[in-house]
């Protein structure tokens, strides 16, 4: 993880003593203080359409989604027809999920329909919390043995335990169907949990979504707690 990302307010051109956006080690975006014409602007991307889910697009690769107002050929802007694969998150563009029972413990989270690997299925949201926050709350969970808190970058964390969605009932699993990753989105650090390898067939009515869980991580100066979730294969219903 990372800083927070502040947008650099200076005089001249932007380098490691007046660029606070060089201090934190990100790049300049279109909400700093520089001109467009600043070196340290993130370039965006010129990928054909749809083929910004590979490492060969620079804002993939960055773990970036790409920015409808300087990514112009890969469709990040275009609402109507072909449609960028990298812009998910901003968009709200994410799979149908459903709560159940879950045979694991508790309640879990459960996906209704078929996803591909690196396929974007929800958003981990909640408390945006700083870490010093998310150390006191800790201790508490800690005791409970339940935590919903998740790194967003060196800065602030995530604490679902009030305020979440349905990605906060995603169980525990020591095999993972699923990533978390935090992505910059539009100058902001934001966690989406993506698709692995395994590809789901699409589910009929008679049979059991599929069960969601995978890794979450939390670290706390010397110790790492993490929350493995993952989308684990359940036998129809009979």
């Amino acid at each position: 993880t990372s800083l927070l990302y502040r947008p650099c307010k200076h005089e001249g051109s932007c380098d490691q003593d007046t660029c606070a956006c060089s201090v934190a080690g990100h790049f300049c975006e279109k909400f700093c203080g520089c001109p467009p014409s600043c070196k340290k602007r993130f370039p965006g991307c010129h990928c054909k359409v749809s083929q910004c889910r590979t490492k060969a697009c620079p804002c993939f690769a960055a773990n970036r989604e790409c920015d409808p107002d300087i990514c112009l050929d890969c469709g990040a802007n275009d609402l109507k027809g072909s449609r960028c694969r990298n812009v998910s998150i901003q968009r709200g563009d994410h799979k149908h999920l459903v709560l159940a029972r879950s045979r694991i413990a508790g309640w879990g989270t459960f996906l209704r329909e078929s996803v591909k690997k690196n396929d974007y299925i929800h958003e981990y949201v909640g408390e945006c919390i700083s870490q010093k926050e998310a150390e006191r709350r800790g201790l508490v969970y800690d005791r409970k043995n339940q935590s919903f808190l998740f790194n967003l970058n060196e800065e602030m964390a995530i604490d679902a335990t009030r305020k979440g969605n349905k990605t906060k009932f995603a169980n525990h699993s020591s095999a993972p169907n699923c990533n978390a990753k935090i992505m910059m989105v539009n100058g902001d650090h934001r966690i989406g949990i993506f698709a692995k390898a395994v590809s789901y067939t699409h589910l009929r009515a008679h049979e059991t979504p599929e069960h969601l869980v995978c890794r979450l991580l939390l670290e706390k100066k010397n110790k790492t707690i993490m929350k493995n979730t993952t989308l684990s294969n359940l036998p129809p219903v009979s």
